[in-house]
């Protein structure tokens, strides 16, 4: 049986999303994208951030492409952390150039 609420506007508890979206994507898959397009933008956006949390490292598919870009931007961040100053050593070099 399904149960009487599946959304509640306010953000869901855990566990919520995945027990009421399962069970009305199973149940209710034809109902679904219009009852998503009812939604509040900010529900929406709400609802994609929980599904995005609701996913490990593992469940996102990775190509050797993106994971080289990836390890190219991390080293390049290394590099320049670095050749860096802290936010507290900017602000006394900015004071003292006025």
């Amino acid at each position: 049986m399904m149960p009487s609420r599946v959304w509640r506007p306010a953000r869901w508890s855990e566990g919520e999303l995945t027990d009421a979206l399962a069970l009305t994507m199973l149940y209710h898959m034809n109902d679904l994208a219009p009852a998503l397009a009812r939604l509040t933008p900010r529900q929406r956006l709400d609802l994609i951030e929980d599904l995005w949390e609701s996913l490990e490292d593992k469940d996102i598919p990775v190509t050797d492409a993106q994971r080289a870009e990836l390890d190219r931007r991390i080293a390049d961040f290394d590099q320049d952390r670095e050749h860096s100053i802290s936010w507290d050593q900017l602000k006394a070099e900015l004071r003292q150039r006025r």
